[in-house]
């Protein structure tokens, strides 16, 4: 057992977060899991932007509910088709009042000033990097992008990065495209997974998952699994699914869902063993390996993770879809990883094609395993580590806008975010 490094002497690494979405705070959590189970020499502090800058909470002043909710509550109900208006508004909002944003920020890292700041979170990116130029001058500021790519402009990547840190090969051409240099970005090899997911499970985990459920070897099984929430559309896809085939085996994560999940139970109860439900579980890595496809939406933490275990997914790709989680489909069509149909009705189909041509579904296996093995979780800690290690670093090369930044001066308009 290692023991946790503690004490006052330990460097302390702020990785910032925000609760829209699941991704950001899953991302930190693996990164925090497994520097803990290597005893890595420094501490991760993980910090919620939205606490920080809850005084100037835009979407609360807006909508009466914090920029959390307001975009949760969108996503869960399918408002997605204004997200890029929207964006691009909060985006104006955050140059506009980007100084006080600035102040409130150089404030909490002052009380408390880290060796590192890592950014796990989007359109933020400029105010936090000059919030730490201003109040801790030496100090390095990452940004790790959580999605496969960037969704220009001031999305993930500004200039003036310490680093900026990468999964996929479209987002090293987007940093190099705003001018970061090869020597200020790293490209992983693939997207942050949490460490359960190593060592990959092998043919005995399929074998005893597929057992516990009751499942013959010969049973091709279907996961569904859309985000921590789950979504609505899950009951009706199960439904269809089972519908396909007589002989389909469905596992639907619900997540932290109880309405949901208490919504399939009727379902369940009538399937005659082809439909298992589940809640909340830590288990993903065993279900993927258990499940012959994967239906999901194109989030990169789902997508990263079925990837990793080559098993072929089928998403949906629409109008409705997240702007940033849009390309995401492209890389599943383009890259041979399974199929990308328009709207989740068209799955059922799209599913039983799959399970019908046995060439094609050997050949997105094929490919799924020739992507390079995902270390990334372990590679961004070596990279902390040796910044940290780092005893003379150079200075930055980005300078401050002229004026001020935090003085209440109209300066935050600044257009390079």
């Amino acid at each position: 057992m290692i023991t946790p490094v503690t004490g006052p002497d330990v460097p302390e690494v702020v990785l910032f977060i925000l609760d829209a979405g699941g991704g950001h705070r899953s991302a930190a959590k693996a990164l925090v899991a497994a520097a803990e189970a290597q005893g890595r020499p420094w501490v991760f502090r993980v910090v919620n932007l939205q606490d920080v800058l809850a005084p100037l909470d835009f979407g609360r002043r807006l909508t009466g509910r914090s920029m959390e909710q307001t975009y949760n509550a969108m996503v869960r109900r399918r408002q997605t088709w204004f997200l890029v208006p929207l964006l691009r508004v909060f985006q104006w909002l955050i140059r506009l009042r980007r100084s006080t944003l600035c102040d409130l920020l150089a404030a909490h890292l002052g009380e408390r000033p880290p060796r590192l700041v890592i950014s796990l979170v989007p359109n933020f990116n400029g105010v936090i990097r000059d919030a730490v130029r201003r109040c801790l001058p030496g100090t390095p500021f990452f940004v790790l992008l959580t999605d496969f790519a960037d969704f220009p402009p001031r999305f993930w990547m500004v200039p003036g990065l310490d680093r900026v840190i990468v999964g996929s090969e479209r987002a090293a051409a987007q940093a190099r495209q705003i001018g970061l240099s090869a020597e200020r970005m790293t490209r992983t090899s693939g997207m942050v997974l949490h460490p359960r997911f190593y060592p990959r499970p092998g043919p005995d985990v399929r074998a005893r998952v597929r057992r516990e459920l009751r499942l013959g070897e010969g049973a091709f099984v279907v996961l569904i699994l859309f985000g921590g929430k789950g979504s609505p559309e899950m009951r009706p896809l199960s439904e269809a699914l089972l519908d396909a085939s007589a002989d389909l085996v469905v596992v639907a994560v619900c997540g932290d869902n109880p309405p949901l999940y208490d919504s399939l139970a009727e379902l369940e109860a009538r399937a005659g063993g082809r439909l298992h439900r589940l809640g909340f579980t830590d288990r993903v890595s065993e279900y993927l390996s258990a499940c012959d496809v994967l239906v999901t939406k194109p989030g990169p933490g789902s997508l990263a993770e079925a990837f990793h275990q080559h098993v072929p997914v089928i998403v949906a790709s629409n109008a409705h879809t997240i702007p940033q989680e849009r390309y995401n489909a492209a890389l599943v069509r383009d890259g041979g990883l399974g199929l990308t149909v328009r709207r989740w009705r068209d799955i059922p189909a799209a599913v039983m094609s799959v399970r019908a041509d046995a060439e094609r579904l050997e050949g997105c296996r094929t490919r799924l395993a020739a992507l390079p093995p995902n270390r990334a979780v372990f590679e961004v800690l070596d990279l902390v580590e040796a910044e940290l290690a780092s005893a003379d670093r150079a200075p930055a090369a980005y300078e401050l806008p002229r004026g001020r930044v935090g003085d209440g001066s109209s300066q935050g308009t600044d257009s390079t975010q």
